[in-house]
């Protein structure tokens, strides 16, 4: 099978897979004998991303596996859909649902292969050889044998050039992006506990506080509610439309994404109208993934929560926002560690949140604190924003120049 460019731009040539490519099958029978101790699996590979952010562990593995080089290529064989490809940056065992690829012979600039390997041409055809319908799978032997067009040597150079300069900013962001959630959460910490700029402090059980600051417990200062039993709901009686059930599976970034959220009915919603929620509430997980935060910023239509989460509802003298930083700062994680139980399964309790206990700052002082996160919040958004739009602008070139629509 070839992969069909409707137009050949001149000087491009027709090669084989297995021209260009050739499989690498060094085995390690036993991982953690191996002397390395990075793994990598399909879990480790992103969706369209050719960097691995992360890295298992040879301590977790059995069973044979693969040796990748630097500079090797990880293909994800199974479930080609997901477009699972990346270059590693270090030796390393791997998978044996992934092939361990390498650019060979002279028709092929080896910076430029995981490049075309990341296109559409390549992708779509990866998708059309795969066998099996549960987990379909490619076979190196069929994968070698397809026949692709490439442009010259040159013009791969010239591409790969410009395609690896976008990824070097996309991933110059990300550092950005870490850097600044870093000092972030140091300013945070600083922010609330010391203010801004105080000179004179005082002694609290929680350490030393500007001396106009009061240290409360949560009970001092919020409404806080949690659903007590489900009255007989059952999951069949979710609806298409009706008042909103929150959950934890449905925080986002700090906020509700209303389009995951069930459905349930008007005299479901009426029954308790005590966790009944409001623009400016705060939820919180209290078991499973405890501590996860979110806040209510719009609600459009009425909303109620399932029995994992808190209604915290905080009162005149605190701001909702203040409170929803407080609550994603080490202060209140360290409080969390120490106080969730369970055996089974750890959870906080609506009596051990309500004890919580925060340094509280007056209105004004409280929204200038918020306003300077926000700004730092911002920034990192516009970072990732740009991280999008850097991602398209290097999908749609590549998609462009190895197709030949466009000439570099």
């Amino acid at each position: 099978m070839i992969s069909n460019l409707k137009n050949v731009p001149p000087n491009w040539q027709k090669v084989r897979f297995d021209e260009i490519a050739e499989i690498v099958t060094d085995r390690i029978e036993k991982p953690t004998e191996s002397g390395l101790s990075d793994y990598i699996g399909l879990e480790h590979l992103d969706t369209d991303c050719i960097r691995i952010k992360r890295f298992g562990s040879t301590e977790d593995v059995d069973a044979t596996k693969f040796l990748c080089k630097k500079g090797d290529i990880i293909f994800g064989k199974r479930r080609a859909y997901l477009r699972k490809l990346a270059v590693s940056d270090r030796e390393a065992v791997v998978s044996a649902h992934s092939m361990v690829l390498r650019p060979t012979g002279d028709k092929i600039y080896p910076d430029f292969l995981p490049c075309f390997m990341q296109s559409s041409i390549f992708w779509k055809t990866a998708h059309s050889i795969s066998e099996g319908s549960m987990s379909p799978t490619i076979k190196w032997k069929t994968l070698a044998a397809q026949e692709f067009w490439l442009p010259s040597i040159d013009d791969q150079k010239k591409i790969s050039e410009l395609l690896w300069s976008i990824e070097d900013n996309i991933q110059k962001t990300e550092k950005l992006i870490e850097t600044t959630e870093k000092l972030k959460q140091g300013l945070l910490n600083e922010l609330l506990t010391k203010g801004i700029g105080h000179t004179r402090f005082k002694d609290s059980e929680l350490g030393r506080i500007p001396e106009e600051w009061e240290v409360k417990s949560i009970s001092d200062f919020c409404y806080v509610k949690g659903r007590i039993g489900w009255k007989g709901l059952k999951k069949e009686e979710f609806t298409e439309e009706g008042p909103y059930l929150i959950t934890g599976t449905d925080f986002e970034d700090g906020k509700i994404n209303w389009s995951t959220c069930y459905r349930i009915t008007e005299e479901r919603y009426i029954e308790s109208p005590e966790i009944s929620v409001e623009a400016g509430d705060i939820l919180l997980t209290k078991d499973g993934t405890i501590g996860k935060v979110a806040i209510i910023d719009y609600l459009p239509d009425k909303a109620s929560l399932n029995s994992h989460l808190l209604l915290i509802r905080p009162n005149s003298n605190v701001t909702s926002k203040h409170l929803y930083y407080v609550l994603n700062s080490n202060l209140f994680e360290r409080y969390v560690d120490m106080k969730k139980t369970g055996s089974t399964r750890l959870g906080l309790s609506q009596k051990s949140f309500e004890n919580f206990r925060i340094p509280i700052p007056d209105l004004q002082e409280q929204r200038r604190i918020v306003n300077i996160i926000d700004t730092v919040n911002h920034q990192t958004n516009s970072n990732i924003n740009n991280i999008g739009k850097l991602t398209n602008l290097k999908k749609k070139m590549a998609n462009e120049l190895l197709s030949g629509k466009i000439k570099i």
